[in-house]
């Protein structure tokens, strides 16, 4: 397959995943367990030998790296769909895609990196694109405001286990590396899940079809094709192609649930994008 038709299949699988997450009509710590539980079973078969070879081999400092970047993929998930049950689709993903700019201010803030000058230009034009969304989607209400600042909680945990799980991408395969993240994540969601006394059963058909279609069709299907296109494509071009995320998923959105972005949502959306943007060509 050409590596610009995988990137590109890549995006619409990805773009999925929110209008998935919200047919599945579940409780979000539960949509975010089973998204991931059931991608690494998906997974386990091709990894599992790997992984039980590599992980127990990694240094104590490394697994417990290891551990800390499942526990803020757990965090992503649970806050990012979370989100989705307050403030539109097309706002929550241009929020949550926000991640690459949180993760470069993380790098700079524990590992001592200097941001590029791009950085300190396109930060303050990413949050004021989000203080435009959250301004068009306040109602007068404060669940808006509540589904845009979970939005931007899961931007923030995304960005931390980018940046933790840096360094174990050498470390480990790809696929262990892959599995042992996303087991933890599961775990963690398991104990959250069960510490706030969600239930993680009990669930009507189309919702069971829906995680699986979420496993499947975003996580393993979408996020698989991205690492997969990383090895033929630089990153900063693939970056690029997953700033059509926001706007696939707010055309499935208005396909699906007839939600139609408010005139702020495209305007702060246009900040978002164009500081992203920005950051991507520039550090390419």
């Amino acid at each position: 397959m050409s590596p610009w038709l995988t990137v590109s299949l890549a995006v619409v699988l990805v773009s999925f995943g929110a209008v998935l997450a919200r047919l599945a009509a579940a409780p979000p710590l539960a949509v975010s367990f089973y998204r991931v539980a059931l991608a690494s079973l998906v997974l386990l078969p091709f990894a599992g030998r790997s992984a039980a070879r590599a992980v127990p081999a990694l240094a104590p400092r490394r697994r417990l790296l290891l551990a800390a970047s499942g526990v803020f993929l757990a965090l992503h998930f649970a806050t990012w769909i979370a989100s989705l049950s307050y403030t539109t689709i097309a706002s929550s993903v241009l929020l949550v895609n926000t991640a690459p700019l949180f993760a470069i201010g993380l790098s700079r803030a524990f590992l001592g990196e200097r941001p590029p000058r791009v950085v300190v230009v396109a930060l303050p034009i990413a949050l004021l694109g989000a203080a435009l969304i959250a301004l068009g989607d306040y109602t007068g209400d404060q669940g808006s405001l509540r589904g845009n600042l979970l939005a931007l909680a899961g931007a923030v945990a995304v960005a931390a286990y980018q940046v933790i799980g840096r360094g174990l991408r050498d470390a480990l395969p790809l696929q262990a590396y892959v599995l042992g993240v996303w087991a933890i994540a599961a775990a963690t969601l398991a104990v959250l899940a069960g510490a706030t006394g969600v239930a993680l059963h009990g669930f009507p058909p189309r919702t069971w079809l829906a995680f699986v279609a979420l496993a499947l069709v975003p996580t393993i299907g979408g996020h698989g094709l991205v690492n997969k296109s990383l090895r033929s494509l630089p990153a900063p071009t693939v970056g690029l192609f997953l700033l059509g995320e926001p706007l696939g998923a707010s055309i499935l959105a208005f396909l699906v649930f007839g939600e139609t972005p408010g005139p702020w949502t495209f305007l702060g959306g246009a900040f978002v994008l164009a500081a992203l943007v920005l950051v991507v060509v520039r550090r390419g």
